[in-house]
């Protein structure tokens, strides 16, 4: 299964992020291996003047995440996500 993380940088070494839309970098995680398939920097969606939320939930789709590891998703991005 994948499982999006929102982190403070590339490697699992690194916090989780609290903010989903505004994290540092979204990390799509292989749970059958433990490695990050991909590492998107998150910067474009971290400076938008708004819709962070729904521009990152985006990001993650196109993950192919079955599950979100974040700290506050607002509800545009929660909306998004469902």
């Amino acid at each position: 299964m994948i499982v999006a993380v929102s982190s403070a940088g590339p490697s699992l070494d690194d916090a989780v992020d609290e903010r989903f839309g505004r994290a540092r970098f979204l990390l799509a995680v292989d749970t059958d291996t433990g490695e990050i398939v991909e590492a998107s920097d998150n910067n474009v969606n971290r400076e938008a003047m708004g819709g962070a939320g729904t521009a990152s939930a985006e990001t993650v789709s196109g993950f192919g995440a079955q599950a979100v590891l974040t700290g506050h998703l607002g509800p545009k991005a929660f909306a998004a996500l469902s």
